[in-house]
């Protein structure tokens, strides 16, 4: 399952490989996370990952720096932990790829990140080349049953905003859930026209993965 999540103005690439499974494994951006049911989220061991010329260190993900482990003319091995960065309320250890002496620390604690943003340089590597980052809008539509007319969950999570009731017309792209789920929201908007023939859900309801949340008429 792949989702596009918004989570304070920022925009994350989310897939769910079982939605069922118990914790889940979760990728965002491309870096996984095993998520256990009450919330808690344990970050699979991520080794920073190297730019172009493999002497740079860069953020996986984007963040915020909560630990900054290194300082420069510092030698370090493979495997020690440089900084840790957290994500969407999320610690991440970003550990060394390979060993080598800090040339330069490039951020602190408590800075905002980008993805692929360069932390640290080793000494001998190359000048930082800028990275582009792109923001994608959230594109998260209700699926709706083969019949057309149910709208139902697309993640287990819980309704945080319920914003139509029956006999309501509502267009194409409407909001007409808010699914809080592992901490963030999701928009469920509607894939077709149509009038509200029952709403089945109330705010603050847990929900289960392809549960009914309202039927519809076209």
């Amino acid at each position: 399952m792949k989702l596009v999540v918004a989570v304070e103005g920022k925009t994350f690439n989310v897939e769910i490989e079982n939605p069922n499974a118990s914790p889940l494994i979760v990728n965002v951006d491309g870096t996984a996370f095993s998520v256990s049911a009450d919330g808690a989220a344990e970050p699979a061991a991520a080794a920073a990952a190297p730019a172009a010329g493999g002497a740079d260190v860069i953020a996986p993900i984007p963040g915020v720096i909560q630990e900054v482990n290194v300082k420069e003319g510092q030698t370090v091995k493979k495997g020690d932990v440089l900084f840790v960065l957290e994500a969407m309320k999320m610690k991440n250890n970003i550990t060394a790829k390979t060993a080598g002496k800090v040339a330069s620390v490039n951020v602190s604690k408590g800075d905002s990140v980008t993805h692929g943003q360069v932390l640290m340089t080793y000494v001998g590597s190359p000048a930082p080349v800028p990275t582009e980052t792109k923001t994608v809008a959230p594109t998260a539509e209700a699926p709706k049953a083969s019949g057309g007319s149910e709208v139902t969950a697309p993640i287990p999570g819980v309704i945080q905003e319920v914003n139509v009731k029956e006999g309501q017309t509502v267009k194409k792209g409407d909001v007409l859930f808010v699914l809080e789920a592992m901490k963030m929201k999701n928009n469920i908007t509607a894939k077709t026209a149509g009038t509200i023939v029952s709403v089945n859900v109330s705010k603050g309801d847990t929900v289960s993965h392809g549960q009914v949340l309202l039927t519809y008429k076209a």
